[in-house]
Protein backbone atom coordinates (compact mmCIF):
# COMPACT_ATOMS: atom_id res chain seq x y z
CA UNK A 1 0.00 0.00 0.00
CA UNK A 2 2.91 2.34 0.93
CA UNK A 3 4.46 1.76 -2.65
CA UNK A 4 1.11 2.79 -4.23
CA UNK A 5 0.65 5.75 -2.01
CA UNK A 6 4.04 7.41 -2.79
CA UNK A 7 3.05 6.73 -6.99
CA UNK A 8 -0.40 7.55 -6.73
CA UNK A 9 1.34 11.06 -4.42
CA UNK A 10 4.36 11.51 -7.47
CA UNK A 11 1.11 11.08 -10.35
CA UNK A 12 -1.14 13.33 -8.41
CA UNK A 13 1.64 16.39 -7.43
CA UNK A 14 2.84 16.21 -11.40
CA UNK A 15 -1.02 16.64 -12.25
CA UNK A 16 -1.63 19.06 -10.00
CA UNK A 17 0.72 21.55 -11.74
CA UNK A 18 0.27 20.53 -15.48
CA UNK A 19 -3.58 21.70 -14.79
CA UNK A 20 -2.01 24.57 -12.74
CA UNK A 21 0.40 25.84 -15.69
CA UNK A 22 -2.52 25.21 -18.21
CA UNK A 23 -4.91 27.74 -16.66
CA UNK A 24 -7.37 25.98 -14.77
CA UNK A 25 -8.43 27.89 -11.92
CA UNK A 26 -7.52 26.19 -8.53
CA UNK A 27 -11.37 25.27 -7.21
CA UNK A 28 -11.39 23.44 -10.23
CA UNK A 29 -7.83 21.89 -9.85
CA UNK A 30 -8.94 20.57 -6.21
CA UNK A 31 -12.13 19.21 -7.34
CA UNK A 32 -10.38 17.11 -9.90
CA UNK A 33 -7.99 16.01 -7.47
CA UNK A 34 -10.92 14.72 -4.50
CA UNK A 35 -12.49 12.72 -7.40
CA UNK A 36 -9.52 10.79 -8.19
CA UNK A 37 -8.77 9.95 -4.75
CA UNK A 38 -12.10 8.92 -4.43
CA UNK A 39 -11.96 6.68 -7.46
CA UNK A 40 -8.94 5.13 -6.03
CA UNK A 41 -9.89 4.57 -2.26
CA UNK A 42 -7.51 7.16 -0.84
CA UNK A 43 -8.86 10.72 0.69
CA UNK A 44 -7.03 13.42 -1.16
CA UNK A 45 -7.25 17.04 0.61
CA UNK A 46 -5.83 19.58 -1.90
CA UNK A 47 -4.73 23.09 -0.85
CA UNK A 48 -3.96 25.15 -3.95
CA UNK A 49 -2.75 28.97 -4.30
CA UNK A 50 -1.19 30.50 -7.30
CA UNK A 51 2.18 29.57 -5.83
CA UNK A 52 2.56 26.87 -3.83
CA UNK A 53 0.78 23.48 -3.69
CA UNK A 54 -0.12 20.90 -0.79
CA UNK A 55 -1.23 17.41 -1.17
CA UNK A 56 -2.58 15.39 1.58
CA UNK A 57 -3.05 12.08 0.69
CA UNK A 58 -3.73 9.27 3.33
CA UNK A 59 -5.64 5.60 3.16
CA UNK A 60 -9.45 4.81 4.11
CA UNK A 61 -7.82 4.17 7.84
CA UNK A 62 -5.67 6.57 8.34
CA UNK A 63 -2.84 3.86 8.52
CA UNK A 64 -0.94 5.70 6.18
CA UNK A 65 -0.28 9.56 4.70
CA UNK A 66 1.76 11.02 1.93
CA UNK A 67 2.22 14.73 1.91
CA UNK A 68 3.31 16.69 -1.22
CA UNK A 69 4.38 20.59 -1.35
CA UNK A 70 5.85 22.36 -4.22
CA UNK A 71 5.98 26.02 -5.71
CA UNK A 72 4.24 26.32 -8.40
CA UNK A 73 5.42 28.25 -11.62
CA UNK A 74 3.44 30.76 -13.39
CA UNK A 75 0.89 30.10 -15.48
CA UNK A 76 -1.39 30.49 -19.15
CA UNK A 77 -4.06 29.19 -20.76
CA UNK A 78 -3.66 26.11 -23.33
CA UNK A 79 -6.76 25.07 -23.53
CA UNK A 80 -5.31 22.08 -26.39
CA UNK A 81 -3.21 21.24 -23.44
CA UNK A 82 -6.39 20.92 -20.78
CA UNK A 83 -8.77 19.31 -23.05
CA UNK A 84 -6.06 16.19 -22.74
CA UNK A 85 -5.23 16.32 -19.45
CA UNK A 86 -9.07 16.02 -19.00
CA UNK A 87 -8.96 13.24 -21.23
CA UNK A 88 -6.19 11.83 -19.26
CA UNK A 89 -8.51 12.07 -16.18
CA UNK A 90 -11.21 10.38 -17.94
CA UNK A 91 -9.15 7.37 -18.71
CA UNK A 92 -7.43 7.02 -15.39
CA UNK A 93 -8.62 3.13 -14.46
CA UNK A 94 -6.54 1.86 -11.40
CA UNK A 95 -2.95 1.72 -9.93
CA UNK A 96 -2.30 0.10 -12.75
CA UNK A 97 -2.50 2.36 -15.15
CA UNK A 98 -0.47 4.88 -13.27
CA UNK A 99 2.98 4.48 -15.14
CA UNK A 100 0.86 4.59 -18.67
CA UNK A 101 -0.38 7.86 -17.63
CA UNK A 102 2.31 9.18 -15.89
CA UNK A 103 4.07 8.48 -19.44
CA UNK A 104 1.18 10.28 -21.51
CA UNK A 105 1.28 13.29 -18.86
CA UNK A 106 5.17 13.92 -20.05
CA UNK A 107 3.94 14.17 -23.64
CA UNK A 108 1.12 16.53 -22.94
CA UNK A 109 3.75 18.89 -21.27
CA UNK A 110 6.20 18.41 -23.55
CA UNK A 111 4.53 19.06 -26.79
CA UNK A 112 4.99 22.18 -28.45
CA UNK A 113 2.11 25.03 -28.42
CA UNK A 114 0.00 24.62 -31.47
CA UNK A 115 0.30 28.17 -32.43
CA UNK A 116 3.61 30.17 -32.75
CA UNK A 117 5.25 32.20 -35.05
CA UNK A 118 3.91 33.56 -37.52
CA UNK A 119 0.26 32.58 -37.14
CA UNK A 120 0.38 33.66 -33.52
CA UNK A 121 1.52 36.86 -34.67
CA UNK A 122 -1.44 37.25 -37.57
CA UNK A 123 -4.02 36.00 -34.89
CA UNK A 124 -2.33 39.22 -33.23
CA UNK A 125 -4.33 41.75 -35.61
CA UNK A 126 -7.63 40.12 -35.45
CA UNK A 127 -7.47 39.70 -31.91
CA UNK A 128 -6.52 43.92 -31.58
CA UNK A 129 -8.42 45.02 -34.65
CA UNK A 130 -11.90 43.55 -33.19
CA UNK A 131 -11.22 44.81 -29.98
CA UNK A 132 -10.60 48.54 -31.32
CA UNK A 133 -14.35 47.91 -32.81
CA UNK A 134 -15.83 47.15 -29.02
CA UNK A 135 -13.95 50.20 -28.50
CA UNK A 136 -15.46 52.10 -30.55
CA UNK A 137 -12.75 52.91 -33.29
CA UNK A 138 -13.35 53.92 -36.91
CA UNK A 139 -11.65 51.78 -39.55
CA UNK A 140 -8.16 53.67 -39.07
CA UNK A 141 -8.17 52.33 -35.04
CA UNK A 142 -9.00 48.59 -36.18
CA UNK A 143 -6.29 48.96 -39.16
CA UNK A 144 -3.85 50.12 -36.80
CA UNK A 145 -4.92 48.86 -33.60
CA UNK A 146 -3.98 45.91 -35.13
CA UNK A 147 -1.02 46.71 -36.72
CA UNK A 148 0.25 47.40 -33.56
CA UNK A 149 -1.46 44.02 -31.95
CA UNK A 150 1.00 42.45 -34.52
CA UNK A 151 3.90 44.03 -33.17
CA UNK A 152 3.01 43.32 -29.36
CA UNK A 153 2.64 39.65 -29.98
CA UNK A 154 6.09 39.41 -31.81
CA UNK A 155 7.00 41.72 -29.31
CA UNK A 156 5.80 39.08 -26.71
CA UNK A 157 7.13 35.72 -28.26
CA UNK A 158 10.55 37.34 -28.51
CA UNK A 159 10.90 38.65 -24.69
CA UNK A 160 9.62 35.53 -23.56
CA UNK A 161 13.08 33.60 -24.62
CA UNK A 162 14.39 35.87 -22.01
CA UNK A 163 12.98 34.64 -18.90
CA UNK A 164 14.76 37.74 -17.01
CA UNK A 165 12.71 40.32 -17.82
CA UNK A 166 9.35 38.45 -17.34
CA UNK A 167 8.61 41.31 -14.13
CA UNK A 168 9.14 44.51 -16.55
CA UNK A 169 7.44 42.74 -19.87
CA UNK A 170 4.49 44.57 -19.29
CA UNK A 171 6.58 48.22 -18.66
CA UNK A 172 8.20 47.64 -21.83
CA UNK A 173 5.47 46.18 -24.30
CA UNK A 174 2.88 48.90 -23.13
CA UNK A 175 5.61 51.76 -23.64
CA UNK A 176 6.36 50.28 -27.30
CA UNK A 177 2.73 49.99 -28.29
CA UNK A 178 1.85 53.98 -27.08
CA UNK A 179 5.05 55.18 -28.94
CA UNK A 180 3.99 52.53 -32.23
CA UNK A 181 0.35 54.42 -31.84
CA UNK A 182 1.25 57.63 -31.81
CA UNK A 183 3.87 57.09 -34.49
CA UNK A 184 1.13 55.65 -36.59
CA UNK A 185 -1.28 58.64 -36.27
CA UNK A 186 1.21 60.55 -38.17
CA UNK A 187 0.18 58.42 -41.63
CA UNK A 188 -3.30 57.87 -40.25
CA UNK A 189 -3.93 60.96 -38.87
CA UNK A 190 -7.55 60.32 -38.24
CA UNK A 191 -7.20 58.01 -35.30
CA UNK A 192 -7.56 58.43 -31.49
CA UNK A 193 -4.10 57.13 -30.38
CA UNK A 194 -5.13 56.02 -27.11
CA UNK A 195 -7.58 53.56 -28.97
CA UNK A 196 -5.07 52.15 -30.59
CA UNK A 197 -2.54 51.61 -27.92
CA UNK A 198 -5.44 49.93 -25.79
CA UNK A 199 -6.18 47.73 -28.51
CA UNK A 200 -3.20 46.64 -29.17
CA UNK A 201 -2.06 45.68 -25.76
CA UNK A 202 -5.15 43.64 -25.26
CA UNK A 203 -3.48 40.63 -25.01
CA UNK A 204 -1.88 41.20 -21.53
CA UNK A 205 -5.41 42.56 -20.33
CA UNK A 206 -6.45 40.87 -17.21
CA UNK A 207 -9.83 40.68 -17.87
CA UNK A 208 -10.46 37.04 -17.74
CA UNK A 209 -8.05 36.59 -14.73
CA UNK A 210 -10.43 39.13 -12.73
CA UNK A 211 -13.31 36.87 -13.60
CA UNK A 212 -11.81 33.95 -12.71
CA UNK A 213 -10.18 35.53 -8.91
CA UNK A 214 -13.74 36.65 -8.17
CA UNK A 215 -15.29 33.24 -8.90
CA UNK A 216 -12.61 31.95 -6.62
CA UNK A 217 -13.24 34.19 -3.84
CA UNK A 218 -16.90 33.01 -4.35
CA UNK A 219 -16.13 29.71 -3.92
CA UNK A 220 -13.84 30.39 -0.41
CA UNK A 221 -10.43 29.93 -2.07
CA UNK A 222 -9.25 33.40 -0.59
CA UNK A 223 -5.72 33.12 -0.52
CA UNK A 224 -6.16 31.83 -4.38
CA UNK A 225 -8.38 34.63 -5.03
CA UNK A 226 -7.05 37.28 -3.07
CA UNK A 227 -3.76 36.43 -4.53
CA UNK A 228 -5.10 36.67 -8.47
CA UNK A 229 -7.22 39.67 -7.74
CA UNK A 230 -3.59 41.52 -6.11
CA UNK A 231 -2.10 40.24 -9.73
CA UNK A 232 -4.85 41.98 -11.97
CA UNK A 233 -4.42 45.03 -10.04
CA UNK A 234 -0.13 44.40 -10.21
CA UNK A 235 -0.69 44.02 -14.13
CA UNK A 236 -3.02 46.64 -14.93
CA UNK A 237 -0.83 48.84 -13.10
CA UNK A 238 2.57 47.87 -14.67
CA UNK A 239 0.57 48.36 -18.11
CA UNK A 240 -0.76 51.80 -16.99
CA UNK A 241 2.60 53.06 -16.25
CA UNK A 242 3.92 51.34 -19.59
CA UNK A 243 1.46 53.42 -21.56
CA UNK A 244 2.48 56.95 -19.79
CA UNK A 245 5.82 56.36 -20.53
CA UNK A 246 5.29 55.60 -23.86
CA UNK A 247 2.51 58.45 -24.41
CA UNK A 248 5.66 60.48 -22.64
CA UNK A 249 7.90 59.85 -25.08
CA UNK A 250 5.74 60.51 -28.16
CA UNK A 251 4.54 63.88 -26.80
CA UNK A 252 8.55 64.92 -26.95
CA UNK A 253 9.50 62.86 -30.09
CA UNK A 254 6.45 63.67 -32.33
CA UNK A 255 5.23 66.89 -33.68
CA UNK A 256 2.19 67.69 -32.06
CA UNK A 257 -0.97 67.25 -34.69
CA UNK A 258 -4.41 66.77 -34.43
CA UNK A 259 -6.13 63.35 -33.97
CA UNK A 260 -9.20 61.90 -33.84
CA UNK A 261 -11.95 59.54 -35.17
CA UNK A 262 -13.27 60.99 -38.91
CA UNK A 263 -16.71 58.45 -38.35
CA UNK A 264 -18.22 56.17 -36.58
CA UNK A 265 -18.67 52.03 -37.69
CA UNK A 266 -21.75 51.57 -38.83
CA UNK A 267 -23.27 49.58 -35.82
CA UNK A 268 -23.82 45.99 -37.81
CA UNK A 269 -19.78 46.08 -37.70
CA UNK A 270 -20.13 44.92 -34.12
CA UNK A 271 -21.16 40.99 -35.36
CA UNK A 272 -18.09 40.41 -38.03
CA UNK A 273 -15.99 41.95 -35.45
CA UNK A 274 -16.86 39.66 -32.48
CA UNK A 275 -16.73 36.56 -35.15
CA UNK A 276 -13.02 37.68 -35.40
CA UNK A 277 -12.19 37.96 -32.14
CA UNK A 278 -13.68 34.39 -31.49
CA UNK A 279 -11.38 32.99 -34.21
CA UNK A 280 -8.52 35.46 -32.84
CA UNK A 281 -9.07 33.51 -29.51
CA UNK A 282 -7.48 29.92 -31.35
CA UNK A 283 -3.59 31.57 -30.82
CA UNK A 284 -4.24 33.30 -27.41
CA UNK A 285 -5.72 30.60 -26.05
CA UNK A 286 -4.00 27.98 -27.94
CA UNK A 287 -6.52 25.66 -28.64
CA UNK A 288 -7.01 23.17 -31.45
CA UNK A 289 -7.81 24.45 -34.87
CA UNK A 290 -11.20 21.99 -35.14
CA UNK A 291 -12.99 23.76 -32.38
CA UNK A 292 -12.86 27.30 -33.96
CA UNK A 293 -16.63 27.12 -34.75
CA UNK A 294 -17.48 26.34 -31.22
CA UNK A 295 -15.21 29.62 -29.74
CA UNK A 296 -16.88 31.79 -32.49
CA UNK A 297 -20.32 30.28 -31.60
CA UNK A 298 -19.75 31.13 -27.79
CA UNK A 299 -18.54 34.60 -28.36
CA UNK A 300 -21.67 35.53 -30.57
CA UNK A 301 -23.90 33.88 -27.77
CA UNK A 302 -22.13 35.97 -25.17
CA UNK A 303 -22.69 39.04 -26.95
CA UNK A 304 -25.84 38.75 -28.19
CA UNK A 305 -27.41 38.03 -24.42
CA UNK A 306 -25.24 41.06 -23.39
CA UNK A 307 -26.67 43.01 -25.93
CA UNK A 308 -30.44 42.25 -25.68
CA UNK A 309 -30.71 42.16 -22.21
CA UNK A 310 -28.38 44.65 -21.19
CA UNK A 311 -30.81 47.19 -23.92
CA UNK A 312 -33.76 46.02 -21.74
CA UNK A 313 -32.38 45.74 -17.83
CA UNK A 314 -28.86 47.18 -17.90
CA UNK A 315 -24.88 46.60 -18.72
CA UNK A 316 -24.85 44.47 -15.04
CA UNK A 317 -27.76 42.76 -15.74
CA UNK A 318 -26.86 41.70 -18.79
CA UNK A 319 -23.29 40.74 -17.98
CA UNK A 320 -25.00 37.97 -15.70
CA UNK A 321 -27.17 37.18 -18.24
CA UNK A 322 -24.41 36.37 -20.78
CA UNK A 323 -22.16 34.69 -18.46
CA UNK A 324 -24.61 32.14 -17.09
CA UNK A 325 -26.47 31.11 -21.00
CA UNK A 326 -22.77 30.83 -21.83
CA UNK A 327 -21.43 28.44 -19.21
CA UNK A 328 -24.58 26.94 -19.06
CA UNK A 329 -23.84 25.95 -23.17
CA UNK A 330 -20.83 25.01 -22.23
CA UNK A 331 -22.39 22.38 -20.08
CA UNK A 332 -24.96 21.53 -22.79
CA UNK A 333 -21.71 21.10 -25.07
CA UNK A 334 -20.32 18.83 -22.84
CA UNK A 335 -23.14 16.79 -22.23
CA UNK A 336 -23.70 16.51 -26.07
CA UNK A 337 -19.87 16.02 -27.03
CA UNK A 338 -18.15 15.11 -24.01
CA UNK A 339 -15.61 18.11 -24.83
CA UNK A 340 -14.68 20.42 -22.16
CA UNK A 341 -16.92 22.92 -21.43
CA UNK A 342 -13.88 25.61 -21.44
CA UNK A 343 -14.23 25.58 -25.24
CA UNK A 344 -17.43 27.29 -25.02
CA UNK A 345 -17.00 29.43 -21.17
CA UNK A 346 -13.55 30.85 -22.41
CA UNK A 347 -14.48 32.66 -25.29
CA UNK A 348 -17.61 33.63 -24.84
CA UNK A 349 -16.57 35.61 -21.32
CA UNK A 350 -14.00 37.25 -23.46
CA UNK A 351 -15.96 39.48 -25.29
CA UNK A 352 -17.27 40.57 -21.67
CA UNK A 353 -14.63 40.56 -19.05
CA UNK A 354 -13.94 43.87 -18.22
CA UNK A 355 -9.71 44.20 -18.25
CA UNK A 356 -10.54 47.44 -20.89
CA UNK A 357 -12.37 48.85 -17.98
CA UNK A 358 -9.72 48.91 -15.57
CA UNK A 359 -6.74 49.80 -17.74
CA UNK A 360 -8.66 53.20 -18.80
CA UNK A 361 -9.57 54.01 -15.54
CA UNK A 362 -6.13 53.43 -14.36
CA UNK A 363 -5.02 55.66 -17.46
CA UNK A 364 -7.60 58.22 -16.05
CA UNK A 365 -6.42 58.17 -12.69
CA UNK A 366 -2.61 59.23 -14.24
CA UNK A 367 -4.08 61.65 -15.76
CA UNK A 368 -5.40 63.03 -12.68
CA UNK A 369 -9.10 62.23 -14.07
CA UNK A 370 -10.32 61.00 -10.54
CA UNK A 371 -13.72 60.88 -11.19
CA UNK A 372 -14.05 59.06 -14.32
CA UNK A 373 -10.88 56.71 -13.41
CA UNK A 374 -12.94 55.54 -9.90
CA UNK A 375 -15.86 54.69 -11.96
CA UNK A 376 -13.93 52.70 -14.26
CA UNK A 377 -12.56 50.85 -11.89
CA UNK A 378 -15.40 50.26 -9.92
CA UNK A 379 -17.10 49.21 -13.06
CA UNK A 380 -14.37 46.84 -13.89
CA UNK A 381 -15.04 45.02 -9.99
CA UNK A 382 -18.51 45.00 -10.72
CA UNK A 383 -18.67 43.61 -14.24
CA UNK A 384 -16.03 40.84 -12.94
CA UNK A 385 -18.30 40.41 -9.66
CA UNK A 386 -21.11 39.21 -12.32
CA UNK A 387 -19.72 37.35 -14.76
CA UNK A 388 -18.50 35.01 -11.52
CA UNK A 389 -21.79 34.86 -10.30
CA UNK A 390 -23.17 33.89 -13.71
CA UNK A 391 -20.40 31.05 -13.79
CA UNK A 392 -20.70 29.64 -10.65
CA UNK A 393 -24.88 29.64 -10.93
CA UNK A 394 -24.64 27.71 -14.00
CA UNK A 395 -21.58 25.38 -12.49
CA UNK A 396 -23.61 24.27 -9.55
CA UNK A 397 -27.29 24.13 -11.42
CA UNK A 398 -26.54 22.62 -15.21
CA UNK A 399 -24.31 19.70 -14.25
CA UNK A 400 -27.64 18.77 -11.94
CA UNK A 401 -29.80 18.69 -14.87
CA UNK A 402 -27.68 16.99 -16.88
CA UNK A 403 -26.96 14.73 -14.74
CA UNK A 404 -31.24 13.68 -14.24
CA UNK A 405 -31.64 14.00 -18.12
CA UNK A 406 -28.44 11.04 -18.00
CA UNK A 407 -30.20 8.90 -15.66
CA UNK A 408 -33.83 9.39 -17.44
CA UNK A 409 -32.24 8.14 -20.67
Amino acid sequence: MSENLDQLGGFLRNLAQALHISGMPTHDIERHLNAIGQRFGVRVVCFAVLTMLTLNISAQDDSEHRVEMLRLPSSDYNMARLIALEKLIRELEGINSLSRCTAQLNDIMSAPPLWSGWPFVCMGFLLSGSVAVLLRGGWTEVLCGGLVGMLFVGAYLALARVPRLAPATPVILCAGAAICAHALSLVFPQQTPFITAVAGVVLLLPGFTLTIAMSELATQNLLAGTGRLAGVFMLLFMMGAGLAIGTQISQHLIPAHTTGTLAQLPAWVIWPAIAALGISMLGVLQAPLRSVHVMVGGSLLGWAVFSLVGAVLGNVVGAFAAALAIASAGHLYTFLTGQPDILVKIPGLITLVPGSMGFRGLHALMEKDSVVGVGLITDMVLTGAVLAVGLLLADNIAPLLFARRKRDL
